[in-house]
């Protein structure tokens, strides 16, 4: 069984993580089955909700945001615990802790830094990694107990088989019976209209997202951009072609920013602002979006469905 939790890398590398060539967000994709089937509790689908004077991207609307899946995830867990206990599980409480908001925040750093006053503090670290559980990897929605055997076979309707191939699991130890797809799979399919498979797996979606945030580095205006911010950088001293570059200098090390990090960040925020990089760079990447939605709409269509049904569903459980 692999593990339930999702994970971020350390906050502190975040901002990193987000100009690098692959710049999707979430957990991998996960399949259901017993080969996926602990991974019903893992997947986190994150959308990027960004700060950066209200920035949204076309894909944005086939994930579910970092409230939206805590409120599904809470749905869930809310009709888990009544079936668990129908099965004789009468001591199961367990409640998933909120997500972290920066979980949401990470995602401002797309375009790496552009807030001044933080470039300032922290330099290419984003401020919420001073404060959030996730400043060193902590774990999305909180770190699940360890589950007995029997519980493990209740919710996911598989028993580990240690080393083999998990084995269906039909009946508890007591004779009661298990639903097909454990608790956590019958809770999950209602939240989700029954469309859990396409809420665990949004491979789709962040392939896409990964391709238009490759490709918007190439693109003409972007580039002509990033000339102009480079030009600006050198008037300020620093000799850098791309923010990708400054954000990723290999001299940024250790757990507090230097002083020269602290200065180049906060130039280059400055240099974003007088260029107007990051309204240039987000048009580019919405325009090559728009297409790649464009030329999957049938298959995205399927993940709309899923997000529509999954809020509608959670919000009427809450």
């Amino acid at each position: 069984m692999r593990a339930r939790t999702a994970s971020l890398a350390a906050a502190a590398s975040i901002a990193a993580l987000a100009l690098t060539a692959c710049a999707g967000h979430g957990a991998d994709g996960a399949g259901s089955g017993p080969d996926g089937a602990a991974d019903r509790r893992t997947k986190v689908q994150a959308s990027a909700v960004r700060a950066v004077a209200g920035m949204t991207l076309p894909l944005d609307a086939y994930q579910l945001s970092p409230e939206e899946y805590e409120r599904s995830q809470q749905a869930t867990w809310a009709l888990v615990r009544p079936c668990m206990a129908d099965l004789g599980f009468k001591d199961f409480t367990f409640r998933p802790a909120p997500v972290a908001d920066g979980l949401e925040a990470h995602e401002d750093l797309r375009y790496g830094t552009y807030n001044v006053t933080e470039a300032g503090k922290y330099g290419y670290r984003p401020a919420f990694a001073q404060t959030t559980s996730l400043a060193r990897g902590g774990e999305v929605g909180g770190r699940e107990p360890e589950f007995s055997p029997e519980e493990e076979a209740a919710l996911d309707g598989y028993q580990a088989g240690g080393g083999a191939a998990p084995k269906r699991v039909t009946k508890t130890a007591a004779g009661e019976t298990i639903p097909k797809d454990g608790c956590y799979g019958q809770a999950l399919a209602e939240v989700t209209g029954g469309q859990a498979d396409t809420y665990l797996d949004d491979t789709l979606v962040e392939e896409l997202d990964g391709q238009s945030y490759e490709k918007s580095l190439t693109d003409p205006k972007t580039r002509a951009a990033f000339a102009s911010w480079s030009a600006c950088m050198k008037g300020k001293g620093f000799a850098y072609a791309s923010p990708i570059e400054a954000n990723n200098d290999p001299r940024w090390t250790g757990d507090k920013p230097s002083q020269a990090e602290i200065e180049t960040a906060t130039a280059d925020t400055r240099c974003k602002e007088e260029t107007g990089l990051l309204g240039i760079w987000h048009g580019a990447e919405t325009a090559i979006q728009k297409d790649l939605v464009s030329a999957h709409a049938q298959e995205l269509a399927a993940v709309r469905d899923m997000k529509t049904a999954t809020v509608a569903h959670s919000e009427k459980a809450g």
